[in-house]
Protein backbone atom coordinates (compact mmCIF):
# COMPACT_ATOMS: atom_id res chain seq x y z
CA UNK A 1 0.00 0.00 0.00
CA UNK A 2 1.32 3.42 -0.90
CA UNK A 3 1.16 6.54 1.18
CA UNK A 4 -0.59 8.54 -1.52
CA UNK A 5 -0.48 9.70 -5.11
CA UNK A 6 2.29 11.60 -6.88
CA UNK A 7 1.01 13.52 -9.90
CA UNK A 8 3.21 13.77 -12.96
CA UNK A 9 3.45 17.36 -14.18
CA UNK A 10 1.20 16.85 -17.20
CA UNK A 11 -1.46 15.16 -15.07
CA UNK A 12 -1.46 18.12 -12.69
CA UNK A 13 -1.86 20.46 -15.69
CA UNK A 14 -4.73 18.35 -17.06
CA UNK A 15 -6.51 18.43 -13.70
CA UNK A 16 -5.97 22.19 -13.35
CA UNK A 17 -7.30 22.83 -16.84
CA UNK A 18 -10.24 20.44 -16.49
CA UNK A 19 -9.07 18.09 -19.23
CA UNK A 20 -8.23 14.96 -17.25
CA UNK A 21 -10.14 12.03 -18.77
CA UNK A 22 -13.04 11.30 -16.41
CA UNK A 23 -11.98 7.71 -15.66
CA UNK A 24 -14.20 7.01 -12.62
CA UNK A 25 -11.66 4.86 -10.77
CA UNK A 26 -8.80 7.34 -11.24
CA UNK A 27 -10.96 10.32 -10.33
CA UNK A 28 -12.00 8.48 -7.16
CA UNK A 29 -8.36 7.71 -6.28
CA UNK A 30 -7.37 11.35 -6.81
CA UNK A 31 -10.33 12.74 -4.84
CA UNK A 32 -9.75 10.28 -2.01
CA UNK A 33 -6.04 11.13 -1.85
CA UNK A 34 -6.88 14.84 -1.78
CA UNK A 35 -9.36 14.36 1.06
CA UNK A 36 -6.72 12.49 3.07
CA UNK A 37 -3.94 15.06 2.38
CA UNK A 38 -2.12 12.43 0.36
CA UNK A 39 -1.96 14.09 -3.06
CA UNK A 40 1.60 15.10 -3.88
CA UNK A 41 3.53 17.13 -6.42
CA UNK A 42 7.27 17.12 -6.78
CA UNK A 43 8.82 20.58 -6.67
CA UNK A 44 10.29 19.70 -10.09
CA UNK A 45 6.73 19.99 -11.48
CA UNK A 46 6.61 23.69 -10.60
CA UNK A 47 9.84 24.20 -12.51
CA UNK A 48 8.58 22.16 -15.49
CA UNK A 49 5.31 24.12 -15.60
CA UNK A 50 7.14 27.47 -15.51
CA UNK A 51 9.45 26.41 -18.34
CA UNK A 52 6.61 25.01 -20.46
CA UNK A 53 4.69 28.26 -19.99
CA UNK A 54 7.72 30.39 -20.90
CA UNK A 55 8.16 28.41 -24.14
CA UNK A 56 4.47 28.75 -25.03
CA UNK A 57 3.86 25.01 -24.65
CA UNK A 58 1.28 25.32 -21.88
CA UNK A 59 -2.26 26.66 -22.19
CA UNK A 60 -3.38 28.10 -18.88
CA UNK A 61 -6.90 28.81 -20.12
CA UNK A 62 -6.52 32.59 -20.04
CA UNK A 63 -4.81 32.79 -16.65
CA UNK A 64 -1.36 33.96 -15.67
CA UNK A 65 1.03 31.33 -14.37
CA UNK A 66 0.85 32.93 -10.92
CA UNK A 67 -2.95 32.73 -10.87
CA UNK A 68 -2.88 29.16 -12.17
CA UNK A 69 -0.40 28.12 -9.45
CA UNK A 70 -2.37 29.92 -6.75
CA UNK A 71 -5.64 28.23 -7.76
CA UNK A 72 -4.19 24.75 -8.21
CA UNK A 73 -1.97 24.68 -5.15
CA UNK A 74 -4.96 25.57 -2.94
CA UNK A 75 -6.91 22.47 -3.91
CA UNK A 76 -7.64 20.16 -0.99
CA UNK A 77 -4.86 17.80 -0.02
CA UNK A 78 -2.22 19.01 -2.51
CA UNK A 79 1.22 18.92 -0.95
CA UNK A 80 4.58 19.76 -2.50
CA UNK A 81 7.52 17.43 -1.94
CA UNK A 82 10.95 19.00 -2.12
CA UNK A 83 13.87 17.14 -3.65
CA UNK A 84 15.55 15.61 -0.61
CA UNK A 85 19.07 14.15 -0.49
CA UNK A 86 17.48 10.67 -0.42
CA UNK A 87 15.49 11.38 -3.59
CA UNK A 88 18.54 12.82 -5.35
CA UNK A 89 20.59 9.76 -4.38
CA UNK A 90 17.82 7.42 -5.57
CA UNK A 91 17.95 8.93 -9.07
CA UNK A 92 21.44 7.43 -9.35
CA UNK A 93 20.17 4.02 -8.29
CA UNK A 94 17.59 3.75 -11.04
CA UNK A 95 18.28 0.99 -13.58
CA UNK A 96 20.84 1.59 -16.29
CA UNK A 97 19.16 3.13 -19.31
CA UNK A 98 16.24 4.45 -17.25
CA UNK A 99 14.37 7.46 -18.61
CA UNK A 100 16.73 10.19 -19.82
CA UNK A 101 14.50 13.08 -18.70
CA UNK A 102 15.83 14.40 -15.36
CA UNK A 103 12.32 15.44 -14.28
CA UNK A 104 10.97 11.95 -14.87
CA UNK A 105 13.96 10.44 -13.05
CA UNK A 106 13.14 12.66 -10.07
CA UNK A 107 9.47 11.65 -10.19
CA UNK A 108 10.37 7.95 -10.23
CA UNK A 109 12.85 8.37 -7.38
CA UNK A 110 10.29 10.38 -5.39
CA UNK A 111 7.67 7.66 -5.85
CA UNK A 112 10.18 5.08 -4.62
CA UNK A 113 11.55 6.99 -1.63
CA UNK A 114 8.18 8.29 -0.45
CA UNK A 115 6.23 5.07 -1.22
CA UNK A 116 3.82 6.87 -3.55
CA UNK A 117 1.86 5.75 -6.60
CA UNK A 118 2.86 7.80 -9.65
CA UNK A 119 -0.06 9.00 -11.78
CA UNK A 120 1.23 9.53 -15.31
CA UNK A 121 0.61 9.17 -19.02
CA UNK A 122 4.30 8.68 -19.78
CA UNK A 123 4.70 5.29 -21.47
CA UNK A 124 8.25 4.78 -20.22
CA UNK A 125 7.28 5.47 -16.60
CA UNK A 126 4.22 3.24 -16.92
CA UNK A 127 6.39 0.42 -18.28
CA UNK A 128 8.73 0.68 -15.27
CA UNK A 129 5.69 0.75 -13.03
CA UNK A 130 4.48 -2.53 -14.56
CA UNK A 131 7.93 -3.99 -13.91
CA UNK A 132 7.46 -3.22 -10.20
CA UNK A 133 9.96 -0.38 -9.83
CA UNK A 134 7.19 1.75 -8.27
CA UNK A 135 3.39 1.68 -8.34
CA UNK A 136 1.90 3.62 -11.27
CA UNK A 137 -1.56 4.51 -12.55
CA UNK A 138 -2.29 5.53 -16.13
CA UNK A 139 -3.95 8.88 -16.70
CA UNK A 140 -5.39 10.18 -19.95
CA UNK A 141 -6.64 13.54 -21.02
CA UNK A 142 -10.00 14.25 -22.58
CA UNK A 143 -10.12 14.27 -26.33
CA UNK A 144 -10.27 17.88 -27.37
CA UNK A 145 -12.74 18.98 -30.02
CA UNK A 146 -11.05 19.91 -33.29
Amino acid sequence: MTRGLLLDTHVWAWIGNGILHPDPALVEYINDAGQRDMLFLSSISLYEMANAHKRGRLDLVGRTLEDWFRANLRKPGVRILEISPEIALQTGRLPSGFHGDPGDRLLAATAQVESLTLVTHDKVLLRYGKQGLFPALRARRKKLAS
